[in-house]
């Protein structure tokens, strides 16, 4: 029996098997990391002209805690997602191209991995394009509550093509890692409408007895590591010491039933 803290490593000349994209899809395979595919120039530079960008960077208060964004998050925006294409409008033209570049290789690595026919930004009709990706900021004592990800909940009622999905999975590239902690917690415990009693209104994510007993998977990031999970699997980040977390990442998600076709948002 698999057991379900095993962490799959691969790096770019390892052969792509057919089965990765269904592991992580059942969590057969709770974390698939893509190591030494991105190099500490392309990262460093990256990093370097995100501190352009200070001004558009945005921060969620929370009761339980604060998101530190740059870049629009659809699930924030599900009760007017007009509201999600005009924040990415208003910024699109201020973030580096070097953030750009960086995440069309990802697409690329992440198609080739997972042998996707193709993995594009997703599109809305009468609204335009969706995000591509998002970067997020975890300062020094910051930590992200437990939670999941599931926009086909989030989203229900809609009618927007990400809606449309048939699974959700997450990727995220560690652009620059923290001293200490930061790692990530994945539990084998996937969402269901009972949990929804153990979500405080209001505060992001969930009470910890929703995951009770449940098997974990742990996992710290190295600067230029991109991993991928299925989101709809409880996970939360632990709390950061030393320099800022800084992460770029997006979901995306498998359109036909061959798995073969995917689209992106943030």
């Amino acid at each position: 029996m698999a057991i379900f803290n095993q962490i799959r490593v691969i790096n770019p000349n390892m052969y792509v098997e057919r089965t990765w994209l269904d592991d992580i899809v059942t969590a057969r395979v709770p974390l698939l990391v893509l190591r030494n595919f991105l190099t500490d120039e392309d990262r460093q530079e990256v990093v370097t002209d995100l501190q352009r960008c200070r001004e558009q960077i945005r921060v969620s208060h929370y009761p339980n805690g604060a998101l530190t964004t740059l870049g629009p998050y659809l699930a924030k925006h599900t009760a007017a997602p007009e509201n999600y294409f005009t924040e990415w409008r208003d910024i699109a033209s201020a973030l580096p191209p070097s953030l750009a570049a960086l995440r069309l290789q990802i697409y690329e690595w992440v198609r080739h991995a997972l042998k996707l026919e193709s993995l594009q930004t997703a599109y809305e009709p009468g609204l335009g394009d969706y995000a591509g990706s998002i970067v997020r900021f975890h300062a020094d004592g910051v930590a992200n509550p437990l939670h999941n990800d599931n926009i086909v909940r989030d989203a229900a009622g809609t009618g927007l093509a990400v809606t449309q999905i048939l699974h959700q999975l997450s990727c995220v590239v560690c652009l620059q890692e923290c001293n200490a902690g930061g790692g990530l917690r994945i539990f084998n415990k996937k969402w269901s409408p009972e949990d929804e009693r153990f979500k405080t209104p209001g505060e992001l994510g969930y009470q910890s007895g929703v995951v009770m007993q449940s098997e974990t998977c742990e996992f710290t990031p190295r600067s230029g590591d991109i991993y991928l999970f299925n989101p709809a699997f409880y996970h939360e980040i632990d709390r950061v010491e030393g320099d800022t977390r800084i992460t770029m990442g997006f979901f995306f998600g498998l359109t036909d039933k061959k798995m073969k076709h995917a689209i992106a948002w943030s």
